[in-house]
């Protein structure tokens, strides 16, 4: 599907514009983003699209000379993330000839460092212009590069978005986002400093958050930006926008497609026209890299060897609610709560995806049933920010706490749920200007309930260790799994 916009002149053909007498030279660009797990081609409609050795063979094919450049997000929730903490990624990567790439706030769900290990390998760099770290930006990121295509001289530069609770995230802990509306209009002066003649920004500002920044925010507010490219977005669809003299680009999901825009400029090197393209990445059409869909086909079959293992047995079937305490939440909390021996544990109901079957459990009813690689943070807080904290996950839509290690009496009002007492297992009543340890996952301090009020904690502890790693050491010690005997949350007048 071919979309054009920009239009000056008419087309004398894909190759050559005649705007009276001269000739239009161009520079081609091209995409992906979101490739969320899908390493490998799969059936969509009856055809075979994606994967990394589909793509290999595609941009071989193609004539130079050509900038291409990726958006990040690659890992998703497939079982292969989960085994590998996203190392599975690294050997599909460092086969394509990327002019740069750039780094979405999901790529940082194993934490930086073991994330600053995978850009560390690639051939090509990573522009994240927003990002500090000791004030200083985390090697080994650029904060931007400068390419040329024959005469044309491009600037690049990245953004990701700016989460409220970034400081205390434990995936981004000591990692500062600065505002990406100020740093984008920063960068860009910098680079009409630098004299170029195009700016490119590798936005992974993803879907537009309240009162946050989007593409469409750029595009509007910083002169200058000629093609925002976009990610962090999840949709399958490609899609394209013009937004007074700035094109925005999104590739779709899945590695199904590679977005191509096409440059017209003439010998003053003023832009003339820009065409935009989505290009469906069909197997039957260019091919797949012989080495790479070796290594994706070995990769699967290990996978799911791995997931066919025996965890333990369940006497029925262990189920999950999202609006209210439930057997496996209370399950999964209590095997939280043991394992850090603190005064209590909780869990965002929403994150536990899926019940566990009756009878034999495998490694891959584990992974289905919490799909993510969180990993557990101790905070400490006063008895008031917890009970306020707890108050709101309570009032949160589909997404109830789990809890172990509290018992909680509340009673309903016309506004919602209101916490009346809490009290720990020890007997001991949550005092509003005690202190008390609780074990959580990074995902709640990012806002998993929807809120953030977990953050208003005093101190913070990151244990590196995923949640599922604890989860499902817990089942295998079962031979049979019991269940918890008793509810955390009493409702009283």
């Amino acid at each position: 599907m071919r979309r054009l916009l920009l239009a000056v002149c008419g087309i004398g053909s894909l190759l050559l514009l005649a705007c009276g007498e001269e000739k239009l030279q161009y520079a081609d660009i091209y995409v992906t983003a979101d490739a969320e797990g899908f390493y490998s081609p799969h059936v969509e409609q009856n055809q075979t699209i994606g994967g990394y050795g589909v793509l290999k063979k595609f941009v071989e094919a193609l004539e130079s000379p050509f900038l291409l450049f990726d958006g990040g997000n690659w890992l998703g929730t497939v079982p292969e993330n989960a085994l590998t903490e996203g190392a599975f990624i690294t050997p599909f990567l460092k086969e394509i000839p990327y002019t740069a790439a750039t780094l979405s706030e999901s790529d940082f769900m194993h934490g930086w460092p073991s994330l600053r290990s995978t850009v560390r390998e690639m051939p090509y760099p990573f522009v994240v212009s927003n990002l500090r770290l000791e004030n200083t930006l985390p090697w080994p990121l650029h904060d931007y590069q400068i390419r040329t295509i024959g005469p044309l001289k491009i600037g690049i530069f990245g953004v990701m978005q700016a989460n409220q609770s970034a400081s205390k995230d434990a995936r981004l802990m000591g990692i500062n986002v600065l505002d990406p509306l100020q740093t984008a209009q920063e960068m860009t002066a910098l680079l009409k400093e630098k004299q170029v003649d195009y700016i490119i920004v590798l936005s992974a500002l993803g879907e537009p958050k309240e009162n946050g920044i989007s593409d469409s925010t750029l595009a509007q507010e910083v002169e200058g930006i000629n093609l925002i490219l976009s990610s962090n977005k999840d949709r399958q669809q490609a899609e394209s926008e013009q937004i007074g003299n700035t094109l925005l680009v999104y590739p779709g999901a899945h590695l199904e497609r590679i977005g191509h825009v096409r440059i017209f400029f003439d010998k003053t090197k003023q832009i003339h026209q820009t065409d935009f393209e989505d290009i469906l990445l069909l197997k039957e059409k260019y091919g797949e890299d012989e080495a790479l869909g070796t290594r994706a086909a070995v990769l699967r079959k290990e996978t799911g060897e791995k997931m066919n293992k025996r965890v333990t047995s369940a006497a029925q079937e262990i189920v999950t609610y999202e609006q209210r305490e439930s057997p496996l939440g209370a399950l999964l909390s209590e095997c939280l709560y043991k394992w850090s021996k603190l005064d209590g544990a909780v869990l965002n109901g929403g994150s536990i995806r899926s019940n566990l079957p009756k009878g034999e459990i495998r490694e891959y009813d584990v992974y289905k049933m919490y799909p993510y690689g969180d990993n557990i943070t101790f905070v400490t807080l006063k008895g008031a920010a917890l009970t306020q904290a707890l108050q709101n996950s309570m009032n949160a839509e589909n997404n109830f706490p789990q809890v172990a290690g509290l018992q909680i009496e509340y009673t309903s009002t016309p506004v919602g749920k209101k916490i009346k007492k809490i009290v720990l297992a020890n007997g001991r009543i949550v005092r509003p200007n005690e202190t008390y340890r609780i074990a959580v996952t990074d995902h709640i301090l990012a806002g998993g309930f929807g809120h953030d009020s977990f953050i208003n904690a005093l101190e913070f502890k990151n244990t590196f260790v995923e949640a599922r790693q604890i989860m499902r050491a817990c089942l295998i010690k079962q031979k049979q799994i019991a269940l918890p005997s008793s509810s955390h949350f009493k409702e009283v007048k």
